[in-house]
């Protein structure tokens, strides 16, 4: 392949090349000088360098509006209205406002619960600047987010809520009340934060998902998500392909992709609809829209077209906060590895090999931003991963689809089988979670090392793989 078919085969890399040479720059980092070098390859190309352009110019200017207005580090008070852009429910309320002229974040009394994303509400604030925390991790994840302000709130009222999300969010808490009534403590706690999204109860079983590094899956992520979008994509899969209309017609593939689109939708609104979630969910796409199209033509390219949006939308900032870098990286690398895996005939080997490379290329990114190793999170991994996705998940599908039904009985079957494979689940986490993980600081640059080592090794293995396959095939 030559530069030219380079270029136009993946234009958003350019764009989302002159993207991070922004954010670099304006975090005054000389990183930013590569990624200018990959952007100003695309002059030569002129629809790919007026594409970038455009996404570059439209960022700084969203960049320039927001920086206007200036950072307050004395506390001062606010009286507004503001959009709900997420909530957090845990001992107190965690709320991300966008008021008319930027984001703040609030904390709040739980007496205010009856807030939900997307409600415009009118507060009255005590507010201090967010370079005022103390909290230097949390002051960049603020940053990251462009919030400019953080404070408590005393006084909160609705004022106007979307019909179609308050429909949504009706639908989401009846659920978790047949949920609540059917389910023992801790399984209901547990499939509260990994299918609804609610993590006010998060702390009582947290402990132990971290130790094990699973915690990624008590929170609704792209993993979830997947999970349901393969879900549905086998259901429609496998009732298309026996309908002679369908397989005369179309390609079973790409509209069994197009009908498990809908449900994945319905799935990330009734999670509720988190800005992790929204970054997933749009890395999501990535591999949907590919699944339609042609998955070794298109993956990479909609990956960043994705990702840029996503900066476009977040802002600039975002490049550098942890949710987004991994979102990001993860599903580039399983998009590579994808290409040597899909060789494997075998399903398990195949399976077995891609979660095993996953977990050791997720594990320096892991250990470079929250400083702990666990040793055995590949195997507590590989285990609890597609347990969730394969038992848990279609389980607590089919307690959903009976929660609408007045059968008392068969409720009580299904939520009974449900509790018992979730206790399943949690006994064989707080089994691993006995082997506590170790502290293990890395720099950025030995965590760049090792990822070019990785990278090099499944290259080197891979064409060697793959150059004896094809030896065979001519022998």
């Amino acid at each position: 392949m030559n530069l030219k078919d380079f270029v136009y085969r993946y234009p958003f890399l350019f764009v989302f090349s002159a993207l991070l040479s922004l954010s670099f720059f304006l975090k005054h980092n000389y990183i930013f000088i590569l990624f200018v070098l990959i952007f100003l390859v695309s002059i030569a190309y002129f629809r790919v360098f007026v594409l970038s352009f455009l996404f570059l110019s439209i960022a700084f200017l969203l960049y320039y509006q927001t920086s206007n207005y200036a950072q307050v580090d004395k506390k001062s008070n606010f009286t507004g209205t503001g959009t709900v852009l997420d909530i957090r429910k845990n001992r107190n309320l965690s709320v991300l406002l966008k008021t008319e002229h930027s984001k703040i974040y609030l904390f709040a009394s739980k007496i205010y619960d009856n807030i939900e994303i997307k409600d415009n509400i009118y507060i009255k604030a005590k507010l201090k600047g967010v370079n005022s925390l103390k909290n230097e991790g949390f002051r960049h994840y603020l940053q990251s987010i462009n919030v400019k302000k953080v404070g408590f709130v005393y006084y909160i009222k609705k004022m106007k809520s979307n019909n179609v999300l308050n429909f949504i969010q009706r639908l989401r808490k009846k659920l978790e009340r047949e949920f609540y009534y059917f389910l023992p403590e801790k399984p209901y706690i547990f499939l509260q934060n990994a299918i609804f999204g609610d993590s006010i109860n998060k702390n009582l079983i947290r402990n132990e998902f971290i130790d094990t590094q699973t915690a990624h899956i008590m929170s609704v992520s792209g993993l979830h998500m997947s999970f349901v979008f393969g879900l549905f994509y086998g259901m429609f899969y496998f009732i298309i392909s026996r309908i002679k209309y369908f397989y005369t017609r179309y390609n079973l593939k790409s509209t069994a992709a197009f009908l498990s689109f809908f449900p994945t939708v319905i799935y990330f609104l009734i999670s509720g609809g988190h800005i992790p979630a929204i970054r997933s969910f749009a890395m999501l796409l990535s591999f949907i829209i590919s699944l339609i199209y042609g998955l070794n033509k298109n993956a990479y390219n909609i990956l960043f077209f994705s990702a840029s949006l996503i900066v476009l939308f977040f802002g600039v900032r975002i490049v550098f906060n942890p949710s987004f870098v991994m979102s990001f990286f993860m599903t580039f690398v399983a998009i590579y590895l994808y290409r040597y895996t899909a060789r494997i005939d075998s399903k398990t080997f195949k399976y077995v090999t891609f979660t095993f490379l996953m977990s050791i290329f997720a594990m320096p990114i892991s250990v470079f931003y929250f400083g702990k190793l666990s040793y055995l999170s590949f195997l507590s991994n590989s285990i609890a991963i597609p347990y969730f996705g394969v038992v848990i998940m279609p389980a607590s599908f089919v307690a959903i689809f009976v929660s609408f039904f007045n059968f008392y009985l068969l409720k009580l079957y299904i939520f009974h089988i449900l509790s018992f494979i979730v206790k399943v689940f949690l006994n064989f986490i707080a089994l691993f979670s006995q082997i506590k993980p170790v502290d293990v600081h890395i720099s950025i640059y030995a965590m760049l090392f090792l990822y070019l080592f990785l990278f090099a090794t499944v290259e080197c293995c891979g064409r060697y793989i793959f150059l004896k396959g094809n030896n065979k095939e001519t022998i």
